[in-house]
């Protein structure tokens, strides 16, 4: 049996290093250690076929208990797992041993460290979408002997723990798994299980059925992947005209601002010769006219600093997806190339729901932009005001996807 396992770890060597010419060229994202790891645990059959020596000779028996396992798993990339692995012993009931009556036997306590090599990935290529995972495992480790006196918690003695087998997992959701696997597992018992290698305690063949919650990567790897996603040479060109077209507006925006300050000097020195040459209250009426001027043109000077587009959502959605984040991304280039410009952030929702839901809403929206031009993107907290205005104004038909928005504005102090 051990030859065998020591065959399968050759095989899956070389299978590893044949098929790696034929697989797809990986472009799995480079995560930091915090990323990726998964906590789970799984029931065991566990079928002792085998108990001393490995030749299957007059001493073979056999004894079938449930046993568990937990553990901790690490996604190195798309092909390779890590997992690290305690095996409780088996519950059922024991086999007696006919020469010591009351001496239980097969209890072992297994802690491995297991290597998953996902054989579809490898030969498949990285695909952020497949579900399904046909894997073979190898790994070693400990066995804890817990055969003393009747207990199945004491120790007894220790010895080293051999591991190989084939598995299938199928993802649900983001974050949950099921898997399927099937192990043998050798253990040999100290002081020293090399003194007749091929005289080891005993073999198990275990068919284990578990869950395990993948924790995904860290906001900070997200971060990282997602604006490396965004360097492609497509979204580099298209993020590029988008931040040409909104420089040109800026650019647009200030001679509109000179135009708006020198059209309200004029009139403010209009409204000054009225005044002097009517006296108080001789001209009170054109006066007033000319102030109400003056406060409409204030009022209306945002107008002309609308940046060229707007954040746009799903149904009842405030965090910002990522084909729709490369806007917030031109704006923060915007910003950075500009450090003269303020920018306003108004947050705005549809006609369903109620007018506080929808306020709600809207300021999430607003708040998370900023959050993302201030965190992600390091632009100073100072140059970033927000504003909500919930259902309050409709772009275009009140139901559509116009009116979920976040829009810039530049802000004229």
């Amino acid at each position: 049996m051990l030859k065998k396992l020591i065959k399968m770890g050759v095989v899956m060597s070389l299978l590893v290093t044949s098929v790696s010419a034929f697989a797809q060229k990986a472009e799995y994202p480079r995560y930091g250690f915090w990323s990726n790891w998964s906590i789970g645990g799984a029931f065991d059959l566990n079928h002792q076929f085998q108990m001393g020596s490995l030749s299957f000779g007059d001493d073979w028996r056999g004894t079938t208990n449930v046993g568990m396992d937990i553990f901790l798993q690490h996604k190195l990339n798309h092909a390779f797992d890590i997992r690290y692995r305690y095996g409780h012993p088996t519950f059922g009931r024991p086999r007696v041993s006919s020469e010591q009556p009351g001496y239980l036997m097969d209890r072992h306590h297994t802690a491995t460290v297991d290597v998953l090599w996902s054989i579809n990935n490898t030969i498949a290529g990285y695909d952020p979408d497949r579900r399904w995972s046909i894997y073979a495992l190898i790994g070693g480790g400990l066995a804890f002997s817990a055969n003393n006196e009747s207990s199945i918690t004491d120790f007894g003695s220790v010895g080293i723990a051999l591991v190989g087998g084939l598995g299938t997992s199928y993802r649900f959701g983001e974050a949950h798994n099921l898997f399927l696997e099937y192990t043998i597992d050798v253990n040999g018992d100290a002081p020293n299980p090399f003194d007749n290698f091929f005289q080891w305690h005993h073999t198990n063949g275990i068919a284990r059925l578990g869950y395990f919650y993948c924790f995904g990567p860290t906001a900070t790897d997200k971060a990282i992947a997602a604006q490396k996603a965004m360097l492609t040479q497509e979204n580099f060109s298209a993020l590029n005209s988008q931040v040409n077209n909104l420089e040109r507006q800026v650019a647009n925006s200030r001679n509109n601002e000179k135009r708006l300050e020198n059209r309200i000097a004029e009139l403010e020195d209009q409204l000054a010769q009225a005044l002097a040459q009517g006296g108080k209250g001789g001209n009170s009426a054109a006066a007033d006219s000319l102030q109400a001027v003056i406060d409409q043109i204030k009022a209306d000077q945002l107008n002309f600093y609308a940046m060229p587009f707007s954040v746009l959502y799903g149904v009842d959605e405030w965090k910002v997806v990522e084909d729709e984040e490369a806007k917030v991304k031109a704006v923060a280039r915007v910003l950075k190339d500009n450090p003269d410009v303020n920018i306003l952030v108004v947050g705005f929702a549809d006609y369903t729901g109620s007018d506080a839901y929808n306020m709600k809403l809207s300021e999430k929206r607003a708040n998370e932009v900023k959050r993302l031009l201030t965190k992600r993107y390091g632009i100073a907290e100072d140059r970033i005001q927000t504003e909500y205005k919930g259902k309050s104004v409709a772009f275009g038909d009140i139901q559509y996807a116009l009116n979920r928005r976040v829009s810039f504005y530049r802000v004229i102090e």
